[in-house]
């Protein structure tokens, strides 16, 4: 039985207020001078005395959240190549392990097969495709330049505005102005949209002295994550607390994540090669542009493909020769690769079946694209399909324990 918390007397709580209230006004007069490091290591020096108590204890606890937290914020680009490292040792693990298993090599070898695989594939796409995306991306961006420009002569001069101030009790200059500012506007927007985003890539990139670096060493960083994955792994997992005794529900939350994640990878990446491929048969416009978004928006259940079809089709309208037909056949493509995905690709690759609702599915779309943006949007359907095994399991362990707990009622 462990001994009781011993209590603040009133002296040591009229001393301990004092040195706060002290404490807090010399943060307010070196506010401009003070580091979070710094601050951390005075809120320890001044509660570790006080440890044994529970709410001193629970604020060294919260605090050192809190500077875990601000630390990872400020080391995120130098921790963003082994985050990459050890998210492609995750997906391609299975890979390794097979080799190694099938070839009878040392996990060394098969650790560095997959990475000169995995690097060669990297390089394939930065020499062939990345080139040809970018010269279609700024094309549309020219293109649809000149379209918003002859969209504001075309306001001036077609029918259509007298036709409706005729109907309704409207000024006609009034809404050529605001239409004109809108378009205005947008015009700015995009034509800004692409040197703020040259200036934050290099800006997150850092210096080319830098980024070269980080390339070069990338996959070393790689080879030797795949080599010890299962240390890597197993030390991550320790991180964690446990749940009955037991780790269980981190295998269920990585066998899940892991499954879905590596079959739609693989179904996107089919998807954009079919696509593309197609449409650049066609001679559609922007051919590349389209595959890519409707691989990278695979990813996202159910809201990726109406996306992709808005995209494409307001692409065809603006761009295609003739307008209608392109828009037609865009459609009919990625009709055809949906029907594909449904009846042959999901069911062979997709081995696992995460098993959620379509409803429960656009709800975490929703609520994590609401909170997370973009990056929501992607880590929705696994994340929900983790809490439903959390919230299954739990279930099982309640029930489990009061069925034990009315069978011995019943023996008693």
């Amino acid at each position: 039985m462990s001994p009781p918390e011993s209590r603040l007397s009133a002296l040591e709580a009229l001393l301990l207020g004092g040195g706060l209230a002290l404490f807090l006004a010399l943060l307010y007069t070196l506010q401009e001078v003070l580091h979070p490091l710094l601050i951390a290591m005075a809120a320890v020096i001044m509660l570790w005395p006080l440890r044994k108590h529970r709410a001193v204890r629970a604020l060294l606890f919260s605090g050192g959240f809190l500077l875990l937290f601000w630390l990872l914020s400020q080391l995120r680009l130098v921790l963003l190549p082994f985050v990459i490292a050890y998210l492609l040792a995750y997906l391609t693990n299975p890979a390794v392990d097979w080799l190694a298993q099938r070839l009878h090599v040392p996990r060394w070898v098969s650790a560095l097969s997959v990475t000169v695989g995995v690097v060669s594939i990297v390089i394939a796409i930065g020499l062939l495709l990345v080139p040809s995306i970018l010269s279609q991306l700024v094309t549309l961006l020219q293109q649809l330049l000149d379209s918003m420009r002859y969209l504001r002569r075309w306001l001036y001069e077609s029918p259509w505005i007298d036709r409706l101030v005729e109907v309704l009790p409207i000024d006609r200059q009034a809404i050529l102005q605001q239409l004109t500012a809108f378009i205005e506007q947008q015009l700015q927007n995009l034509t800004g949209s692409l040197p703020d985003l040259l200036t934050t890539l290099a800006q997150s990139l850092g210096s080319v002295v830098g980024a070269i670096t980080t390339i070069a060493i990338f996959p070393v960083l790689l080879f030797y994550t795949l080599k010890d994955y299962p240390q890597l792994r197993d030390a991550l997992i320790s991180l964690f607390p446990q749940y009955n005794g037991r780790k269980d529900y981190l295998v269920y939350a990585s066998t899940v994540v892991g499954n879905y994640l590596r079959g739609q990878l693989l179904i996107s990446a089919i998807g954009a090669v079919n696509v593309s491929v197609a449409l650049l048969l066609l001679n559609f416009p922007f051919a590349l542009l389209i595959g890519l978004l409707a691989g990278a928006l695979n990813l996202i259940p159910n809201l990726g493909a109406v996306l992709t079809n808005i995209v494409a089709v307001t692409v065809a309208l603006l761009f295609g020769d003739p307008p209608l037909l392109d828009a037609v056949l865009v459609t009919a493509v990625l009709l055809g690769q949906g029907l594909l995905e449904a009846s042959v690709l999901s069911p062979n690759i997709l081995s696992y079946q995460v098993g959620l609702h379509p409803v429960l599915i656009l709800l975490s779309l929703f609520v994590f694209g609401y909170f997370l943006g973009a990056l929501g949007l992607l880590v929705a359907v696994p994340t929900t399909a983790v809490l439903v095994g959390f919230y299954q399991s739990y279930r099982e362990a309640a029930r489990q324990a009061q069925s034990v707990s009315e069978t011995a009622a019943t023996d008693g």
